[in-house]
């Protein structure tokens, strides 16, 4: 079974790591014990079909590392609704 998130594209980051680029998209969630929180999603396509501020729904893959959180998209990405 995929697990899926459902978010605002609130920033788009590329970031150089040992000569590769990785892209990341960020957005804000709200949360009980932390108030507002940022979650990063890790992207692998190439080419992405949105922009910041479309909403978007991502199939992940979730890890965990040093009580860290990590997202990874495994599928294609829909553009739920443009900005």
């Amino acid at each position: 079974m995929k697990k899926f998130i459902e978010l605002k594209a609130e920033k788009i980051l590329e970031k150089d790591y040992e000569g590769k680029i990785t892209k990341q998209v960020q957005t804000v969630i709200k949360t009980e014990k932390k108030g507002f929180e940022v979650i990063k999603i890790k992207i692998t396509d190439e080419l992405l079909n949105f922009k910041e501020g479309d909403y978007i729904r991502i199939p992940i893959e979730v890890s965990a590392m040093n009580s860290q959180i990590f997202y990874r998209q495994i599928g294609k990405i829909e553009v739920l609704k443009g900005n």
